[in-house]
């Protein structure tokens, strides 16, 4: 989609089978169990699923917001998955996030511009510089420098959320991740703040894993996308190939719900059936295995792994469509 942006022979994020467990009683609750993935400089990564997926916890993982169980988290070519938080505050400020809800992000209490400056202060910008890179940025998100004066109540979610993003920019960051960035907002708004990130893009070369619900919001803006589903990565590919070329039952079912532009245009939903496995005490077969529409008893027996399907086109299935 935007591959003059990025840079092949660069990566930003090399995740190798990523852990994080949960114990819960005797049993663990394997919120990411085994996820590898990389990132390029200049790429978006999508990932989507339903909720309780494990996207949030993978977004969080990979800025270390809390320890992994087990596996590696490559930042810029340093491993970080067991640095403690004095050891990362020099990569903090290549790594930023926004969150879902930008009414929470914010603190009420707190004017917005303080609550911006306070980020460059807390690595030493020069007040000079600091006034500078935020009124650049402000002309960026297109909003008028007079509302860093206001409290977040005063503002809608649209503007919070322009003003998270641009919070997030002020360390000039290397990697930054989205989690459901646009959820909760308005659609009209959600196409605006969708826009402001395409932009920023290109102005600024930004890469971002990008995480939503929505398949397609990240249709519109990730060149690859990754599919999770309890905890694991079930289809990986690049945007424009996933979804031309569906390979996973449970891809194909998500891609079904995305609404059509002509109300007349006739599609298939599919509607999953059967129980989602307690992710406590998960069957020792395939995940996906009790709604599916193609289970066999391989499905049921062995758990398939992530293999090559096609050029670039990942799925764990033992019977990829």
């Amino acid at each position: 989609m935007n591959e003059h942006l990025i840079d092949r022979d660069h990566k930003i994020l090399q995740v190798r089978n990523l852990k994080k467990y949960y114990a819960s009683g005797h049993k663990l609750l394997k919120a990411l169990d085994d996820v590898s993935f990389e990132v390029c400089e200049g790429e978006i990564m999508g990932v989507v699923g339903e909720s309780g997926c494990g996207k949030s916890t993978l977004g969080r993982s990979v800025l270390r917001l809390f320890p992994v169980t087990e596996g590696e988290i490559v930042f810029d070519g340093t491993d970080i998955s067991t640095m403690n938080s004095k050891e990362l505050k020099p990569y903090r400020r290549n790594m930023q996030m926004v969150f879902q809800n930008p009414f929470s992000s914010f603190n009420p209490k707190q004017k917005l511009g303080t609550a911006l400056r306070e980020v460059g202060k807390v690595y030493g910008m020069k007040e000079s510089e600091l006034r500078e890179k935020i009124s650049q940025l402000m002309e960026y998100i297109g909003l008028p420098e007079h509302m860093l004066e206001r409290s977040p109540g005063e503002l809608s979610g649209g503007q919070l959320q322009r003003l998270a993003i641009a919070r997030a920019l002020i360390l000039d960051p290397s990697f930054i991740v989205a989690d459901e960035a646009v959820s909760a907002l308005d659609v009209s708004v959600q196409a605006q703040i969708l826009n402001l990130i395409t932009d920023l893009r290109k102005r600024l070369r930004m890469t971002m894993l990008f995480i939503s619900h929505e398949m397609s919001v990240v249709e519109h803006i990730c060149d690859q996308v990754a599919v999770m589903y309890l905890g694991r990565i079930v289809e990986m590919a690049p945007a424009q190939e996933l979804f031309s070329n569906v390979r996973h039952p449970y891809t194909q079912a998500l891609m079904s719900a995305i609404p059509k532009a002509d109300p007349e245009e006739q599609k298939e939903r599919i509607i999953l059936e059967g129980d989602i496995p307690n992710a406590i005490d998960l069957p020792k077969g395939c995940s996906f295995a009790s709604r599916c529409r193609f289970c066999t008893g391989e499905c049921r027996e062995t758990r398939p792994e992530l293999n090559a399907v096609g050029e670039n086109h990942l799925a764990a299935c033992h019977n990829a469509l």
